[in-house]
């Protein structure tokens, strides 16, 4: 019964990391996601296709943050 409780409360401290750690990667993904959007948004005209994959990658980033940041509300 005692390791039983213990590794409960294992379970509950890993739970409370896991969140941590999802809504770190959505700050990161958000970022980095926003600067690549940004980047490739204002070189469009200039740089034609190769400003569109830099806006695809930003959305794909921006798409990820959304993704952890619904998985880390699990984990509340």
């Amino acid at each position: 019964m005692r390791a039983m409780e213990m590794l409960m409360q294992k379970n509950i401290l890993q739970s409370k990391r896991v969140g941590s750690d999802y809504i770190r990667n959505t700050i990161f993904y958000g970022l980095v996601g926003i600067l690549f959007t940004g980047f490739g948004f204002s070189q469009l005209r200039f740089l034609g296709l190769q400003a569109a994959v830099y806006l695809m990658i930003g959305l794909a980033l921006l798409y990820a943050a959304v993704a952890n940041y619904s998985e880390s509300r699990k984990y509340k």
